[in-house]
This record gives structure tokens, sequence and C-alpha cells, in this order.
């Protein structure tokens, strides 16, 4: 039976629901042809995604970013996800452009590629050259430190927004179609300035994204509210409400490409001291929140090992500085790349190019440090420690068990203990603790389980390009530096004063505390409580022995009290027995079977370490 409380709600949602009764017939097509409402299994979940749509197939992707909420099964199986949708017409584009600009788009592109490099479910990017005579707007001391463009070799670019699946395209403009081998042919410098102008990539977003996104939210939200009534039992419904707010939140970012663009100039900005490091340069002056103009860049993939060693690269040394790179900006910087497939890692001349920053997460300086303390505990197979960085981390939405987390936590990292320290994959492992979490009712803020799938998906590239580096081994250094540093070595220092002087006042109270606590256990006036725990299984079993030994007794009374009244001549009869005697040995012999029944039962339940009921 729903209660008030959720009816309301429903009620709620339903009047604010302004979207297209289609669109629901549509989705309610769709689920039935899927029969979702006989199950779901990460598989089917995964074909709905995707005949639903771009837009739900980019809340997928999202969603697989969160095995914190979701079971990573599921999480795991919408990596998968893709959009299957047609390039937007070039006279749209050119329309949306113009638009944005507030003029006509010859004023500032030379050309632009009719042919989009790439077309996904938010957006498609087309190559283009800027006027000639345009300056390189990018943000003042992003970038200083970067060669020039056209000293860099090249090989292939990215594509569009890319839908998180894992595809060989990325933000900065490339064919989606075209394979590694072609890109190592394509040419030199094709991102660099020429006398024409700059060749970029514009990033244009589809038309009704925006509003075709928000309509399919506030569709969930309406399920979401109707399935409460319900009470589903599945172990996502726990936390699927606040699930659908990080997908509301996640996705009013994506379809605003003055997020991405602020990405880009943070993130240059934070390369300036990684050599050989870099990512797309932004051209904030011809950008808005639906037309995004970057460089273009042309490279080789990152894990395109023959390419790499035809253009005279190292594979080893370019694993090795990726590595280094990555940790840097989790560690160090707290601004990381949340999305670091190989397709979204390109190699131009000597340097490694970052592109694609749709997706980034960040991690304040106490979040840093609680993320080292998490990567050392997890290096030193200390149990304790890990599990108060995680709990220092964690949001809890429901009873912890902390005994049986500790030991959950312990049983992992000895599963890890055997292995050598270069071998441990730190992804593999961070994403084992959050399911572990999952069991607790212990939620992780969503920048976590960006970064261990991040991690994860660095380490998968490195294996192909450099197996011997350990991401561990670069994170424990890290960690150790940022130990003795000035900043933190200040830090430690303010807090031990602090809690020295917060002891020492302590003790000076501790005397005064000690006499009141004295004074009343001698005036009779200290109480000691107790709450003592109860599990609910135990409490079951005990009704339910209870009750079959009070049936017994009942069908025992009923047995000896109808052979008394067998014995008397009391009316009326049959076959010369008291009516009333018969039916007191026949209600005993019902509830004797009903007792030897439920004996049986729950003897078979506990044998079974079934829960008995």
């Amino acid at each position: 039976m729903p209660t008030f409380r959720e009816v309301l709600r429903a009620a709620e949602i339903t009047l604010r629901d302004n979207t297209s009764g289609h669109r629901m017939h549509e989705i309610e097509r769709i689920l039935r042809e899927h029969h979702a409402f006989s199950g779901l299994t990460p598989e089917k979940a995964t074909a709905i995604l995707e005949d639903l749509g771009p837009t739900f197939v980019k809340m997928g992707q999202i969603a697989s970013n969160r095995s914190d909420v979701i079971p990573k099964a599921y999480a795991d199986a919408f990596k998968t996800l893709r959009a299957n949708v047609a390039p937007v017409p070039f006279s749209v584009i050119v329309d949306t452009i113009e638009a944005s600009l507030g003029h006509p788009w010859r004023e500032t592109f030379a050309d632009i590629e009719e042919q989009p490099l790439g077309s996904a479910s938010v957006a498609q990017v087309h190559r283009a050259r800027l006027a000639q005579g345009l300056g390189d707007p990018v943000a003042a001391g992003a970038q200083e430190k970067r060669p020039a463009a056209g000293e860099a070799a090249g090989g292939t670019g990215g594509d569009a927004e890319e839908d998180a699946a894992g595809d060989s395209s990325g933000a900065a403009g490339r064919s989606a179609g075209e394979n590694s081998a072609a890109d190592a042919a394509a040419g030199v410098a094709a991102g660099a300035a020429t006398e024409q102008g700059a060749v970029v990539a514009v990033k244009v977003r589809r038309p009704n994204v925006v509003e075709q996104m928000a309509e399919d939210i506030t569709l969930i939200r309406h399920a979401l509210a109707l399935a409460d009534l319900t009470h589903v039992p599945d172990g996502i419904m726990l936390t699927l409400g606040d699930l659908v707010d990080e997908l509301a939140r996640t996705t009013a970012e994506e379809v605003d490409f003055s997020v991405e663009l602020g990405n880009l100039q943070r993130f240059g900005a934070e390369l300036v001291d990684q050599p050989h490091v870099e990512s797309p340069r932004p051209y904030p002056a011809f950008s808005t929140d639906e037309v995004l103009v970057m460089e273009y860049v042309d490279g080789v993939h990152i894990n395109d090992v023959p390419a790499l060693r035809a253009q005279g690269d190292d594979p080893v040394a370019l694993g090795r500085r990726l590595a280094e790179s990555y940790v840097t900006q989790v560690i160090d910087d707290g601004f990381f790349h949340a999305d670091p497939h190989p397709g979204n890692i390109l190699v131009r001349g000597r340097d490694i190019v970052w592109i694609d920053l749709g997706m980034t997460g960040s991690l304040s300086s106490s979040e840093r440090a609680i993320v080292g303390r998490l990567f050392t505990a997890v290096a030193q197979n200390d149990a304790f420690a890990l599990k108060d960085a995680l709990l220092a981390l964690a949001k809890a939405h429901g009873p912890v068990d902390h005994g049986l987390l500790l030991g959950q936590i312990s049983a992992l990292l000895d599963s890890y203990a055997s292995a050598d320290l270069a071998d441990i994959n730190v992804g593999t492992a961070l994403l084992d603790v959050i399911e572990v979490m999952r069991t607790q009712n212990l939620t992780l803020p969503p920048s976590l389980t960006m970064l261990a799938r991040g991690m994860m998906t660095i380490e998968g590239v490195l294996v192909d390009i450099a197996p011997e580096a350990s991401v561990v081994e670069i994170i424990s250094n890290h960690v150790r530096r940022q130990m003795f540093n000035l900043d933190a070595m200040e830090a430690k220092a303010k807090s031990l004063f602090t809690a020295t002087t917060a002891s020492a006042e302590a003790a000076t109270r501790l005397p005064t505390q000690v006499s009141h606590t004295l004074d009343m256990l001698d005036r009779g006036q200290v109480k000691v409580g107790a709450d003592l725990h109860v599990p609910s299984d135990f409490t079951a079993a005990l009704y339910s022995v209870s009750g079959i030994v009070a049936m017994a007794l009942i069908s025992a009374g009923l047995f000896v009290g109808s052979s008394l009244i067998a014995q008397t001549a009391m009316q009326p009869q049959l076959l010369g027995v008291p009516l009333l005697g018969i039916l007191g040995y026949l209600g005993a012999f019902v509830l004797g079977v009903y007792v030897i029944w439920r004996v049986l039962l729950t003897r078979h339940q506990q044998r079974n370490d079934e829960k008995v009921e």
C-alpha cells in the first residue's frame, strides 16, 4: 500500500509534467517490446537504452561511471552504448553557427568542410579554417610553453563529443570511420596555423537536444515516482533518485559547451608544467554554449604501436609519460580527464595530446589528500587506513556494519597481497572497493567513481604500450613528494598545533570532570543505559518458534478435552460419540499436522541457511 507522501510526490511530478504524450507512448512501446516489466538484465537494459534514442544513450554512458549507485554489471554493460544518429544537415549547422556568432560565418571562417568529422548524440564536429588575419585568442598564460603548431608531426585527430563508448574518436576533429593506419598517412601538421588561417574543429550542438533531454529526464522522474508506489524490489531503486539528479546535472553540463571551453582552458593551463603533454587550444572569442571552436589535432592514437614506431616514437616512454601525466592530474592538480580511452589520447610528433574534455573530474584539496591516503593504504595493504579514508569520503544511505566492512576490505586487500606492487591494477582495485561500499549502503562522490574508471582505462592502455609501467609506484612517488613539500608540512604543523591545544584544554578540564562524576556516583545520580540490538532474523525466528509451541499446546489441550468429553453421554452424538468431542479431535488433528509441517519447514530453512519465516 503506497504511503500518502508517495502519492503526493507522484501527483506533484504529474502536474509538472509538460512532456509529449507521444514520447511517453513511444517509450512504453519500446519497454514492452523488450519485456522490461518482467525483469531487467544488463544486456536487456543496454538494448532498451539504445532503442530509446540518443538522449537515453548519453544518460546510460553517464550512469556507466556511477558504479557506486548502480550494480557493476550494469555499469560495465553501459560502457558499450553507442548512439546511432544521422548527421545534421549542413544547412542547419551553418544556421546554428551564424546564430551563435551573430554574423555570417564567412566573417570568421575561410571555409567549413560540409562532411562532418563525427556525429554523436549531443554534437557534430566539422573541420574548418579561420579567416586570414584572425588571432589565436587563447586564455593568457594558458599554454605559453607549447611548441608552435607547425613544429608537430601528425597522424590522426578527434571527432565529436564521443558517447563515452570507447570509440576511436575525440573532441578535436576526426572522421569516425578512419583507422589508425590511415591516420598515420594523413600528413604533417594538419592542425597548424597556415597563411589562410588556423585549421580548427568546430563542435556544434544538435538542434533541440536540450529540450529533448529535459523532456526525457522529466519522463524518467515521472516513471520513478510511479515505480516508488509499487516498491519494486530492485537494488538499483535504492539510490535511483540521486542517480537521476546526477544525470540531470551532468547532461546539463554536456550540452553547455561553455563548460567544455572552461575545461579546455583550465586543462591547458595545468599542462604547462608537463613537458610534451598538451590539449587542444580553445578559441573563446568564437565559442558559445552551442558552438565550440578549438584547435584541430592531427596525431596517432596512443595505442597504435606500429604507427608510433613508424614515426620514431618510443611506446614505452610514451606510456610512462602518459601515466605520469594522469597521476599528476589527479594527485597534484585535482582536475583530471574522466574518459581517457585511446581515442581521446593522441600522439602528435613527440607530444601527447589529451582531447575531448567534455567529461572531467575534480577533487578538492582535502579530497586529494584523502585519495592519497587511499592509494597509500592499498599499496601498503592497510585495511584500517583504507577504511578510514573511505569513510571520510563516503555518504551513508542506510545502516553500516563497520565490523563486516573492515572484514570485507581486509579480504579484498588480501587478494592483492600476494601480487607484486607493479602488478596491482589500481582502477580494478578501486572499483572492487566501491562495490564493497555499495553492499554497506555507502556511496562515494561521483569524482571517485570516475577516477576509478579512468585509472582502469589508463592501465588498459599501458598494457598495450608499456606493460612494465606501474601506476602504483608513480602514485606512491607523488604522495611522498606531497608529504614533504612546504605546504604539506605547514598544514601538518598547523594540524599538530591545533590538536595539541585541544588536548591541553581537555587535560585542564579532566580533574574537574572526574570530581563531578565521582560526586554523582556517591549520590546515586549516575544511571547506565543499554541498547541491545537484536537482529530481525532472530526476532522472526523467535516469533515463529513461540507460535509453533503455542499451537502444539492448543492441539494437546483439544485432544485431552475431547477425550474427557467422549466419556460422557453429551448430546448430540455421532456413532455413539458426542459431536463436540469429534470436533475437538478434528481440530487437534489439523493443528497437530500443521505443527509438524512447520517444524519440518523450519528445520529445512535452518539447514540451508534460509530466512526463517
